[in-house]
């Protein structure tokens, strides 16, 4: 156990070295100041077990001194043992007022200031912790035991006089079964009753108060005034000693003062349990930022050394994510070159011989036109007439094919020189089903005509832009596709007249996955993957876009490419 250090404060030197003397011999440390004000000084580095102060002081007397002691969070709990030369009420109400725990006259006997250090010291190094502690503002709850009906009669109406709920007994035994069902602050115990003296009910009440965690304070009364019985009622645990012959304002003022040590106690402890519980959250705290801040530094090194393996990782995603869409395009245009061939072929049957047929009705009209009916000439019309209409249907087809073709090469993956008019047809021949009558498409085409690229690849970021540009237009609208030169680029502006891009999205259309689409209607891939194309071709993709007016996507890549895999 540390040894008690115990701060004298007062001004008479030889009476501070008597203090000293007879405080050393205990085996205590000592230290003292000649004022208030060196003490308050002292008090801001080093807390003392225990405070003995003369009451009068220099320019600060000791009730002031203990009354900036009590306001102050750090000291209010300390022990306070005041001293003075004046044996007056006044002075002695004026000390337990301003917050002092102990009121000792100078000329008692040195073995009593002792019994009153020891006692509060010993209260000052309880480990008592109460878990039910009141907080806030309530009434303080007394118990009286007292054999004397007459007397206990006086002092519960004295103490019900300052606001005091009291509860009074006239026995040691009901006096424990109360304490042990029943909460108090305060219990006032006659120092001589029958069956049970109050020095042995201090005893029993000390230790519940030890056992269950009770803050309960413990104060003596007896008719006479002993110095024995006054040591014996301390060290059994009660926290202080009057004598039934003091005026009760004596009685009332030291009750007072331990009620509010009790409540600063109580307070103290709350404050200690919201400090230890932020204290904890801090350690927590400090703990999971130092955790972090390892993890951090571990992920720094690992990515400094990693570097290039984490870029390449991150690629490889991005890519993954393209070449599933790239796949569904390449297996498309697989798909669409074998359709191409497969109606080609007798798309060709039929356009040799219907060219045939026609010849030969051609061939054969002079000679029989001069013996036909008028019937048979009508019919002889409507037989031409049949013949340039399934021309025209045929020629149609043979459109269709070239432009199926034009598509299909989507997995080229060779730089090549293409009709840039003829890539942007062939979408929109795609896409006619989409278009229908209801969007009109405005061309403007510049004079670029050529350009060099990866035609699939350049097919499928402008059939990616179009598509969408026909999604964003819900009823009807116009579609304007405008080519043109910009330095050593090509530049082909597809804008649409639909609902516009909102401002709030606006910077993640290019990320993969993100579609404002409905569940089914669209994998968040084509912007994306459109980016990683036109990118690759050493261009950019820029978007303009106005909520309720329309957006502008505008794709430029170099006129001529450099000879390289895609």
């Amino acid at each position: 156990m540390a040894v008690p250090h115990i701060m004298v404060v007062e001004d008479s030197p030889t009476q501070a070295l008597q203090l000293q003397f007879i405080l050393d011999n205990q085996g205590w440390t000592t230290s003292i100041c000649g004022d208030a004000e060196s003490a308050l000084e002292q008090l801001g580095s080093v807390l003392p077990d225990l405070v003995l102060v003369d009451f009068h002081l220099p320019r600060m007397n000791g009730d002031e001194f203990v009354r900036q002691i009590r306001m102050n969070v750090r000291t209010r709990e300390l022990r306070v043992l005041m001293l003075t030369d004046s044996d007056t009420t006044e002075t002695e109400r004026k000390g337990f007022e301003s917050g002092a725990d102990a009121y000792v006259a100078k000329s008692t006997d040195p073995e009593i200031l002792l019994t009153r250090a020891h006692a509060l010291l010993r209260k000052a190094t309880s480990s008592v912790v109460t878990h039910g502690m009141v907080t806030g503002f309530r009434r303080s709850r007394l118990l009286v035991v007292d054999d004397s009906a007459t007397y206990l009669h006086f002092i519960v109406a004295q103490l019900e006089e300052e606001g005091h709920d009291v509860v009074a007994a006239t026995r040691g035994l009901e006096v424990l079964q109360k304490v042990r069902d029943e909460q108090f602050d305060c219990i006032v115990v006659d120092l001589v009753m029958p069956e049970m003296s109050g020095t042995e009910l201090c005893e029993h009440l000390d230790a519940i108060r030890r056992t269950q965690d009770q803050l309960f304070q413990i104060v003596i009364l007896t008719a006479r005034d002993s110095k024995e019985d006054m040591m014996q009622g301390l060290e059994a645990g009660a926290d202080d000693f009057v004598t039934k012959s003091s005026e009760s304002e004596i009685l009332k003022a030291r009750i007072r003062a331990l009620l509010r040590r009790k409540f600063l106690h109580e307070e103290n402890l709350r404050i200690t349990g919201e400090f230890k519980n932020k204290e904890r959250e801090l350690e927590r705290a400090r703990a999971d930022k130092q955790a972090a801040e390892a993890r951090a530094a571990l992920a720094e090194a690992l990515e400094r050394s990693n570097g290039e393996l984490a870029a390449a990782y991150r690629e490889l995603q991005e890519t993954q994510s393209q070449l599933v869409q790239s796949a569904k395009m390449a297996s498309l245009g697989a798909l669409v070159a074998g359709i191409a061939h497969e109606i080609n072929n007798p798309l060709a049957f039929v356009a040799n011989h219907l060219t045939t047929v026609t010849r030969g009705v051609e061939t054969l009209v002079p000679e029989i036109e001069a013996h036909l009916s008028t019937a048979g000439n009508r019919t002889l019309d409507k037989v031409r007439q049949r013949l340039d209409a399934m021309r025209l249907g045929v020629d149609r087809v043979e459109n269709l094919v070239v432009k199926l073709r034009t598509f299909s090469r989507l997995d080229e993956a060779e730089v090549k020189t293409i009709e840039i008019e003829e890539s942007i047809e062939a979408v929109l021949t795609l896409l006619q089903h989409k278009l229908t009558d209801r969007i009109a498409v405005v061309r403007r085409y510049g004079d670029v005509k050529r350009v060099s690229c990866y035609p699939g690849p350049l097919n499928q970021v402008i059939m990616n832009v179009v598509s969408n540009a026909i999604d964003a237009i819900a009823d009807e609208g116009t579609i304007t596709i405008e080519t043109g030169r910009v330095d050593a680029m090509l530049a082909i502006a597809i804008a649409d007249t639909g609902s516009g891009i909102p401002h709030a999205i606006r910077d993640r259309v290019f990320e993969p996955f993100f579609t404002t689409k409905p569940v089914g209607a669209g994998t968040g891939l084509g912007l994306s993957i459109s980016y990683g194309i036109v990118q690759r071709h050493g261009g950019q993709l820029e978007i303009e876009s106005e909520e309720g007016r329309g957006t502008q996507v505008t794709i430029r890549i170099p006129i001529e490419q450099e000879r390289r895999p895609a």
